[in-house]
């Protein structure tokens, strides 16, 4: 692959697993929500989906420059990690409000559509105006977020998760014991993704954090899985 080092291999290609995986969930959700005739979860879906778009810069990379050695410069990395995680919020905080309390949707989305558009919009003026703003670039595969940007990032982590804790801790406290351990899991994933997250938008771009970084939000990924589809033998398991 070109003339990539070790450990530049390493760090895209757990950003493409990470990637990959939280798709391919992501996708999986959707298309169970189909079944269940259930929109809350089709946004529960498309939200992993954008969430994880945060890391698609590293995954685009790994194939155009790692196999095609075309490589993605500056603006379109900045662009491709940032501009689908404001959407992701909003879908989060639909299907958190629809599934926890429908009552609170609007008063949620009335905060958080503002706060995205706004984001939205900053985006997009400072990568044509001042993209150290959005963030910076060092090639091939790792970003770093601008200090306005970090900002509106760091509210997002929050948002996410505390919803996602909450609602991981409300399954936990139900009496089936499928749904509880689908919980655990849950909560394990939203520990997990916030550690990943803070890691990756707060601390200095070296590999080993970068690597650990991954492999936090693979393990998170793996629980996310978990929290919607047990699978039965591993269910089994868990219930005896």
């Amino acid at each position: 692959m070109t003339d990539l080092g070790t450990t530049q291999l390493l760090e895209g290609f757990l950003g493409f697993i990470w990637v990959a995986i939280a798709i391919f969930i992501g996708v999986r959700i959707i298309f169970k929500a189909k079944e269940l005739d259930r929109k809350e979860l089709i946004t529960v879906g498309l939200s992993y989906i954008f969430v994880s778009s945060a890391w698609w810069g590293v995954a685009v990379q790994l194939i155009s420059y790692g196999i095609f050695s075309f490589p993605i410069t500056y603006i379109p990395y900045l662009l491709i990690a940032n501009i689908f995680v404001p959407p992701g919020l909003v879908c989060w905080v639909y299907s958190f409000s629809e599934m926890v309390n429908p009552y609170l949707k609007k008063k949620l989305l009335l905060i958080y559509v503002p706060f995205c558009i706004l984001w939205e919009v900053l985006i997009f003026v400072f990568l044509f105006t001042n993209p150290d703003f959005v963030g910076s670039f060092e090639f091939p595969f790792n970003s770093s977020h601008g200090d306005v940007i970090r900002i509106f990032i760091i509210i997002a982590i929050f948002s996410f998760v505390l919803s996602g804790v909450y609602f991981a801790m409300q399954s936990m406290k139900l009496e089936d014991p499928e749904i509880k351990w689908k919980g655990r899991f849950l909560f394990a994933a939203w520990i997990s993704f916030c550690i990943g997250a803070l890691m990756d938008a707060l601390l200095p771009l070296i590999p080993v954090i970068l690597i650990l970084t991954r492999l936090i939000l693979i393990t998170g990924a793996i629980e996310y899985y978990l929290g919607f589809f047990l699978p039965s033998k591993f269910k089994e398991w868990l219930l005896q």
